[in-house]
């Protein structure tokens, strides 16, 4: 896999090279490379998408009195203001064009959703600049969205484009993204080994999933789950003492999913 480059040779002739994206950092680098070399972008192959996604004027955020956390940026349907009705599960927003939407929170304890054709096309790629959507890889290298990007899962979000291998594309979606605080599952000085990652998820749920699982030496496993299921398992096989866990799903904006339940199979192993 690499990006076609083109050189003119002292001649005045065109000399085809290609190098490697994955030896520079950014995307940034690999421009400051070719321009130091006299060489410019002739092509670029499939497997990489090295642009940027758009991003919502405004980003709405929770705060949770109870644990005393902020959970966001939101910014699906670009809303602008957001409220509840006193003594009721109703919600209400306004968005940037200026109409008022409602929905019922309690609707969510048991989804009916409606069955539905395969809204994605994910081999299809599209300028992200210019229209809405994410750019995520199958194989954990590189998110785009929002108008920020990850190399890789749990990594710290940069704003602007970024390199994404293996890009699968998620036109007219948005990323929902969850990542947990580190865990010990119920004993904080046992080694532990978790083998697997259980997922339930209410009938027609759709999008598609990436789930990983750090441990406390930095170590990370997980893949793409692809389109969502009633039932899914994500084989993991780590030990640690303490782990996070990060879930991210491409979302339809016309298309829905709730989990039910994650269960996280482990055995206990040696204390200190």
């Amino acid at each position: 896999m690499s990006i076609w480059v083109r050189k003119l040779d002292q001649a005045g002739n065109d000399n085809v090279t290609d190098i490697d994206p994955a030896a520079f950092p950014s995307v940034k680098s690999i421009e400051d490379y070719l321009t130091l070399q006299k060489q410019t972008i002739l092509g670029y192959l499939v497997e990489y998408y090295a642009g940027l996604t758009q991003s919502s004027k405004y980003k709405g955020y929770i705060f949770n009195e109870r644990t005393s956390s902020l959970a966001g940026p939101f910014y699906h349907e670009q809303v602008t203001a957001l409220t509840t009705k006193d003594n009721s599960s109703e919600m209400y927003c306004t968005n940037e064009d200026r109409e008022l939407l409602k929905t019922n929170l309690l609707d969510f304890n048991n989804p009916n959703f409606p069955a539905f054709s395969d809204p994605f096309d994910i081999k299809t790629a599209f300028d992200g600049a210019v229209d809405r959507g994410v750019v995520l890889s199958e194989k954990g290298a590189g998110f785009s969205y929002a108008n920020k990007y990850i190399p890789e899962p749990f990594a710290e979000p940069v704003a602007g484009p970024g390199l994404v291998t293996h890009p699968l594309y998620f036109k007219d979606c948005y990323l929902a993204k969850t990542e947990t605080n580190w865990i010990h599952l119920g004993d904080e000085h046992s080694e532990k080994q978790i083998y697997r990652v259980d997922l339930s998820f209410h009938k027609n749920s759709c999008g598609h999933l990436w789930l990983y699982v750090k441990n406390d030496d930095g170590l990370v496993k997980g893949q793409y789950k692809g389109m969502l299921k009633p039932h899914m398992k994500v084989f993991t096989n780590m030990r640690g003492r303490r782990f996070k866990i990060q879930m991210m799903i491409a979302t339809h904006h016309n298309f829905p999913w709730a989990m039910r339940e994650m269960s996280i199979g482990h055995l206990y192993g040696k204390s200190f």
